[in-house]
């Protein structure tokens, strides 16, 4: 399953950061994760952004849940 960012938010895991330093920021319609690193997709983190409202599961095909 993949998942899409539905509320902006800045990645506060430090792994998600740039050669500079900075941590990603993902923008409703972006895909989570923007690439694959450690902790992004554990159960627990899973768990904290969807139940933060941030990012939804998506179908492969792009449908989410709520999508016939």
């Amino acid at each position: 399953m993949s998942y899409q960012v539905i509320k902006a938010f800045t990645d506060g895991n430090a792994n998600s950061a740039n050669s500079l330093g900075e941590k990603h920021v993902y923008w409703e319609g972006d895909v989570y994760p923007f690439k694959s690193y450690a902790g992004a997709c554990t159960k627990l983190r899973i768990a904290e952004l969807t139940n933060g409202g941030f990012i939804k599961e998506i179908d492969e095909d792009g449908r989410t849940d709520s999508e016939d």
